[in-house]
């Protein structure tokens, strides 16, 4: 596959290397790997990112390590300008993939300087600009950051239908796709069949605002009970646990991801009480397992969840606990969204699906029209 779209080198970057980001760039790269592509990943560790990372990418994967500042900052910015410009310099790559929004800039600014500027595919995966935990001021700067970038050329591939359209709105590159998230089917535990007793409601991720560990907390203290009980799959800020904790929720810590997987294997009902989102491959994953979600109105969570059919879209807090005591109180309509949510999830979002998609934009890359969702020119 590699020779028929003319890709035999390609080079991937991330900063923002942990979570979903985490999941999505590894299984993209093993897939690339395995249609007999060169590979080299270049990455940032952070604390969140699961260890050792050779248990999760394939070794013939090319890994160079390349120091990455989550925030702004001048110093650091610099020097892995510098080493990207090294890296990309010394790599005959036919595609460069940049993934998330500091490498997003840092890697077309250094594509552009080597005059590398067409091969470059930019995912967002959450623009930086929609973050709400940052200034008004700061997310301006984001967005300018991200405009300019875009004229510096290259594709965007957008991993949703929100996150394209905030894209076409705010950014208008001259090349934008949309390749839509995908999981690893394989290896997503199904829902385990127990005994009702417990209703088990659950989100998977790190503690932090992005994923307003509020909101869950006042679930749990409004809806937990003998018969309800929830849990907080991941690790981060201790006194965020702390909080979660006195409102009656379980916080698991890390687990490693077969863990993790087994734990939401357990779950009755998935919650994800995001302020922001790119598209959430954990969501993905609860669906995958053939559980329902009640998810915040946000982009990627909306474009995952079909309201009404796999699971509820929540416009606001109240909404929220009452599609969520809903479920709660009915069993089988919490089976019937889960058996929905699997069989519309393994078909839609396949890392096979996404792979040809992924594969076919790299093929047209040169192409100068803006090509539309649905892959149509526009």
């Amino acid at each position: 596959m590699a020779g028929e779209f003319e890709v035999t080198v390609a080079v991937h970057v991330v900063e923002a290397f942990g979570g979903g980001v985490f999941a999505s760039v590894t299984q993209t790269c093993n897939m690339l790997v395995k249609q007999g592509i060169d590979v080299h990943l270049i990455y940032s560790e952070r604390d969140e990112m699961p260890r050792p990372l050779d248990a999760f990418i394939d070794p013939r994967v090319s890994l160079h390590h390349v120091p990455m500042s989550r925030s702004i900052h001048p110093v650091r910015d610099f020097s892995a300008f510098l080493t990207l410009v090294r890296f990309f310099r010394a790599i005959p790559a036919d595609v460069i993939h940049l993934h998330s929004s500091k490498a997003g800039v840092l890697g077309r600014v250094a594509a552009y300087v080597c005059g590398l500027n067409q091969k470059v595919f930019y995912s967002p995966r959450g623009l930086s600009f929609l973050q709400q935990d940052s200034s008004q001021a700061k997310r301006t700067i984001y967005r300018l950051l991200e405009w300019l970038a875009c004229r510096l050329g290259g594709t965007v591939i957008a991993c949703s239908k929100g996150e394209f359209d905030e894209v076409t709105r705010w950014l208008r590159p001259k090349t934008l796709v949309l390749i839509e998230n995908s999981v690893d089917i394989s290896i997503v535990v199904p829902k385990k069949h127990r005994s009702a007793d417990v209703v088990k409601v659950g989100t998977v991720g790190r503690l932090t605002s992005a994923r307003d560990p509020a909101a869950f907390a006042k679930l749990a203290r409004d809806l937990r009970s003998s018969e309800v009980e929830f849990i907080w799959v991941g690790g981060g800020d201790r006194e965020t646990a702390k909080q979660l904790a006195n409102a009656g929720a379980r916080v698991t810590g890390w687990l490693l991801r077969e863990e993790a997987l087994q734990q939401l294997s357990d779950f009755d009902i998935y919650v994800q009480t995001s302020l922001w989102e790119g598209m959430p491959v954990a969501v993905i994953e609860s669906m995958v397992a053939g559980i329902p979600a009640v998810v915040t109105d946000v982009i990627g969570n909306r474009d995952v969840v079909e309201h009404g059919e796999t699971g509820f879209v929540a416009a606001n807090a109240e909404e929220l606990s009452q599609y969520l005591r809903r479920l709660i109180n009915d069993s089988p309509l919490r089976s019937k969204m889960g058996a929905e949510a699997r069989r519309r999830a393994v078909k839609r979002f396949s890392l096979e699906r996404m792979t040809s998609e992924l594969l076919a934009v790299y093929g047209q890359s040169k192409r100068a029209s803006k090509v539309g969702p649905d892959g149509g020119g526009s």
